[in-house]
């Protein structure tokens, strides 16, 4: 099973704990891996690759909306931070700035990229529904599949349209982040 590979070793250097770049990319990489493991079993008939498909998409959700509670805590240094700890969706979520939820529910079964405000509170309550209906905790149910006792419905399908949601909303934030002009510690434009 031992194959030659590309990156056999890496260094990881911990960042500062407000890089919410660093969490956006992340992220973005397990999402990324999930749809590529999602593709690989259905090109290969190989259907079990469909269980860490599974777990990289549901682990993106995850870091995805503590991506949200580290953007908040980088924008409020001085403020009490929010806790970022935790494997369950709900938790994680009921954290969230309001601000940042409307985002969210305005990208659910949005392919435009572009949040939708109209109806807001319908998205919302769509989007929660779909977030409690894939569990409370899908990254840490599915990396366990062998210890599941009785029969039980795996749908990436409803994992992939919260993941859409979570993350069209992060790279939506995060393009207007590198829009933004930079600001000097004066609060005046920097001359770049």
């Amino acid at each position: 099973m031992t194959i030659k590979l590309a990156i056999p070793t890496l260094v990881v250097v911990p960042g500062d704990e407000h890089d919410f770049s660093a969490l956006y990319a992340i992220a973005t990489a397990y999402a990324h891996s999930g749809e590529l493991l999602n593709s690989h079993a259905a090109r290969t008939d190989q259907v079990t690759f469909v269980f860490p498909a599974m777990v990289c998409s549901s682990f993106a959700i995850e870091l995805f909306l503590k991506f949200f509670l580290t953007l908040d805590n980088a924008d409020n240094p001085t403020s009490p931070q929010n806790d970022r700890r935790g494997h369950y969706l709900q938790k994680l979520w009921e954290r969230i700035k309001p601000d940042n939820q409307n985002l969210i529910a305005g990208m659910f079964r949005n392919p435009s990229r572009a949040p939708v405000t109209t109806g807001l509170a319908a998205r919302k309550a769509l989007f929660l529904e779909a977030l409690t209906n894939i569990g409370n905790a899908p990254f840490v149910e599915w990396r366990y599949v062998y210890e599941i006792e009785g029969p039980a419905l795996l749908s990436h399908g409803a994992v992939a349209e919260v993941l859409d949601a979570v993350g069209y909303a992060a790279e939506y934030v995060m393009k207007a982040r590198r829009a933004a002009p930079a600001l000097t510690s004066s609060g005046t434009q920097d001359p770049v």
